[in-house]
């Protein structure tokens, strides 16, 4: 990690034991630099925050402002932060309790996060940056139910992409012609091959390079440029932002 990264943390170590102290059960990286696939001043800076009970409405104002002046101090690096109570740890979508995330720089109450991937990587990838160490977690997520929530969310969000893309004109049709839209399809679905594979999560570009070890010849060309795309490189494989479209 950069040194930019490590004062990032230090301080936001710092802040956020002051504010909660002995409620503050650890603070975890996730999401690229769990990975080993971190961009700096592009990817994300993914933290789960885990604490005895769940964040009080008390200090939730006090959490904003520590995000913010992070964001004005720290131009380009994006800390996303997700505050969980320890007994929400592991549950799925239905059985947990909404819990507050910062995501593009706004606070939000929501479930959106609490699945089987997410359990799963906090347990076997994350990086303790305080606390109890991730690996001694009580988080009991299993291959089989990674494998369960992937296959899901193929059979429903990327379905629901696949149709609407489809269609003329639509959003989706136009953001599959933008490297943004290159990137997420292509990285997303071989990620989640990936998985459904090998039994583990891995980062988006560690998938596509795995894919092009054992994916038909057909799909490199696309699977290159989706990598491309990720690590910045500036020569394009395709003439066509419309053949590309139609090679994804």
């Amino acid at each position: 990690m950069s040194q930019r990264l490590n004062n990032l943390l230090d301080i936001y170590k710092s802040q956020i034991h002051e504010l909660f102290a002995d409620e503050l059960v650890g603070i975890y990286l996730s999401g690229s630099i769990a990975f080993g696939e971190y961009f700096d001043g592009k990817s994300d800076v993914d933290c789960t925050v885990l604490l005895k009970s769940p964040l009080d409405i008390d200090r939730l104002e006090k959490v904003k402002k520590i995000h913010n002046d992070l964001s004005s101090s720290y131009k380009k690096m994006i800390l996303e932060s997700q505050y969980i109570a320890l007994d929400n740890v592991g549950k799925n979508e239905k059985d947990t309790q909404p819990f507050y995330s910062y995501h593009d720089n706004k606070m939000s109450l929501s479930k959106h996060n609490a699945h089987a991937v997410t359990w799963f990587t906090l347990k076997n990838h994350g990086i303790t940056v305080t606390g109890i160490p991730a690996n001694e977690l009580d988080i009991t997520t299993s291959v089989y139910d990674i494998k369960s929530y992937v296959k899901g969310n193929v059979n429903s969000y990327w379905q629901y992409w696949l149709n609407t893309a489809r269609k003329p004109f639509s959003q989706k049709r136009l953001s599959a012609l933008t490297n943004w839209g290159v990137e997420w399809c292509v990285c997303g679905l071989t990620r989640m091959y990936y998985t459904m594979m090998e039994g583990d999560i891995t980062s988006k570009g560690k998938a596509v390079e795995y894919g092009l070890t054992c994916l038909p010849d057909s799909t490199h060309k696309i699977l290159k440029e989706a990598l491309r795309i990720r690590t910045g490189e500036k020569n394009r494989l395709y003439q066509s932002r419309f053949i590309c479209r139609n090679a994804q």
